[in-house]
């Protein structure tokens, strides 16, 4: 598009260079006996091959008029030729490859799977998009202006990415995002009712999918989760939160900080649910010594009933369903995580 906007503005310069500069040749060769308007006039009649039948006052009587005309003509009509070509190029190329974009996006998101579907590309969903690309995970993101989707396009060139550009709450356009493949939703729309309009509605789509919320007021925290949100996000309440912390407890915070944003850090604080394939289920968590066999760290564990065990005692039963906070390099997760595929 570039390239056919440069070429658009040698075209307009050519043809305005001819008209300025046959007007002046014209009002040099009669010697000022024509006026500027009238010279201009019979460059554009001229240039145009439009004609009219008219002719400056005179001109048959003034030395090299006539040639003048002839190479004016020649110039004249290939500068006009150019410039038509140039704008039906703009208008077709253009309206062709934003067409032939608009399929290429359609075609990767039905390709799609294990992707995160963020809805509202504001300040928030442009933050949580950035965050998920730099993971590497794919992302299809949705909102009702294309300047913020299409930026992060142009930054993230190469990441598995892709857009809607519609009202996130409008069930058509929600069709489009391969809700049934996707690992989860992020509800970032600026209304708290229409997040939890949208997540009623993802829910009914995909009953197994993760979906987040975010949530402006806090009396509507509780109404959002009911409505099928995994969990819903306060932003004011979480940045008072961090206010406290950074003032409290910096240097917690500045670790917890590279733990987990870094992607150049060894260590990382992941993750791990324990399925039906770990052979150490049923054991106590001292057996089963993932220390020894990982590599890794267990911070904590978490059971069915949603209660963590901080620096869980040995005698902690493994069960399936129970969640592992580890504090490990990428390697000694994936481990883990092969022995339970």
């Amino acid at each position: 598009m570039r390239s056919l906007g440069r070429r658009f503005f040698a075209a307009f310069l050519a043809l305005t260079v001819v008209v300025i500069g046959g007007a002046v040749g014209y009002y040099a060769i009669g010697g000022g006996r024509w006026t500027f308007w009238d010279c201009i006039y019979m460059t554009v009649i001229t240039v145009t091959t439009v004609g009219f039948g008219e002719v400056l006052h005179d001109m048959e009587s003034v030395a090299h008029a006539r040639a003048f005309t002839m190479l004016l003509l020649m110039f004249g009509t290939g500068s006009i030729v150019y410039f038509a070509s140039v704008v039906t190029a703009f208008i077709i190329e253009g309206d062709l490859r934003d067409a032939l974009f608009e399929q290429r996006l359609k075609k990767r998101m039905k390709t799609m799977h294990d992707h995160v579907v963020v809805c509202g590309a504001g300040t928030t969903g442009k933050n949580v998009i950035e965050e998920l690309l730099k993971a590497n995970i794919p992302v299809i993101a949705i909102d009702l202006h294309d300047h913020a989707l299409k930026e992060l396009l142009e930054r993230h060139p190469k990441a598995p990415y892709s857009y809607v550009v519609g009202d996130a709450t409008d069930d058509d356009v929600l069709s489009q995002l391969n809700l049934e493949q996707a690992r989860g939703l992020i509800a970032a729309l600026s209304s708290d009712k229409d997040n939890l309009y949208l997540v009623v509605s993802a829910r009914q789509v995909n009953p197994q999918l993760r979906i987040v919320a975010r949530c402006a007021e806090n009396s509507h925290v509780e109404k959002i989760r009911r409505s099928g949100a995994d969990a819903v996000v306060s932003p004011n309440f979480i940045g008072g939160m961090r206010l406290v912390s950074e003032l409290l407890r910096p240097t917690v915070v500045e670790f917890l900080d590279a733990m987990l944003r870094d992607q150049r850090a060894a260590y990382r604080i992941e993750e791990v649910t324990l399925n039906q394939h770990y052979e150490r289920l049923g054991e106590s968590f001292g057996d089963a010594r993932i220390r020894e066999r990982f590599g890794m760290t267990v911070l904590a564990l978490r059971g069915t009933s949603r209660e963590y065990s901080y620096n869980p005692e040995p005698k902690e039963r493994l069960a399936e369903g129970v969640i592992l906070v580890v504090l490990g390099t990428r390697e000694q997760v994936e481990g883990l995580r092969r022995v339970l595929a």
